[in-house]
């Protein structure tokens, strides 16, 4: 009888330590909680390193942790400037003078009041000088002869620019634009019996086209354009350029 009693009580004593193991849980055989194949992963930010706007680290971000670009840049360029071959009485100067190519230059500062309109204001300078075995056939008014002459223009333009974004979200765009302002021209006249300096003031136009490349940066970019300027009243000069332009958003 002894023997029944202690076989039963062994029993109990085993169901119930049974029982006790299947409600603890051991923390290691917890499973994963499975990943949402739809949610966007994000990486988490270096050590010292500010998180984006919008990340799951960085939606409570303090006010002005993070600087916007202004809509304002600055552009500065260099290329080639190349004028039509004309005479220019307005220089007292007759006969078809052929100018060889010579440089351009400009700086732009402009506001980008839309994502795809500009407004720039642009001084630049353009030079050029005659090839000097073509002035056979070239006179100066009060001059005996013509060893050298030198074209200096000056423009000042006021210049709305479009631009376009046919390969959607590239980094390649295209570039159109035109302005109006004014051109201050001197030019240098060499020979004898002395050299003479004559110059103009004239109301002028422009139009130009190219593309600009945004290399990656969101606050820098390249532009490779071709532009056309000439007066709209007194000497007509026919100029164009051929110029690359660097443009800094601050």
């Amino acid at each position: 009888m002894r023997r029944w009693g202690l076989f039963c009580l062994l029993l109990l004593l085993a169901g119930i330590s049974g029982g006790l193991a299947a409600d603890v849980t051991h923390p290691l055989a917890s499973k994963p909680t499975p990943l949402d194949p739809n949610q966007e992963l994000v990486d988490a930010p270096l050590p010292g390193q500010t998180p984006a706007k919008g990340s799951a680290s960085g939606t409570n971000l303090a006010e002005g942790e993070i600087a916007e670009l202004t809509p304002f840049y600055v552009r500065t360029g260099i290329g080639l400037s190349f004028v039509t071959t004309v005479d220019y009485p307005d220089f007292g100067l007759s006969g078809d003078v052929p100018f060889q190519p010579g440089f351009a230059t400009g700086l732009m500062l402009g506001a980008q009041f839309h994502k795809n309109v500009a407004f720039e204001i642009e001084g630049g300078l353009l030079y050029n000088s005659v090839y000097q075995n073509q002035l056979s056939g070239i006179s100066a008014a009060g001059m005996a002869g013509i060893t050298n002459l030198q074209l200096f223009q000056v423009p000042m333009m006021g210049n709305f620019i479009f631009r376009t974004d046919p390969l959607a979200d590239s980094k390649i765009r295209l570039v159109a634009g035109g302005g109006a302002g004014g051109i201050f021209r001197q030019m240098f006249i060499t020979g004898g019996p002395n050299d003479v300096t004559r110059s103009q003031t004239v109301t002028a136009f422009q139009g130009f086209g190219g593309i600009q490349i945004n290399p990656g940066e969101p606050d820098l970019m390249v532009d490779v354009q071709f532009r056309y300027l000439n007066s709209l009243a007194g000497q007509s000069v026919p100029s164009m350029s051929i110029m690359g332009t660097v443009t800094v958003r601050f």
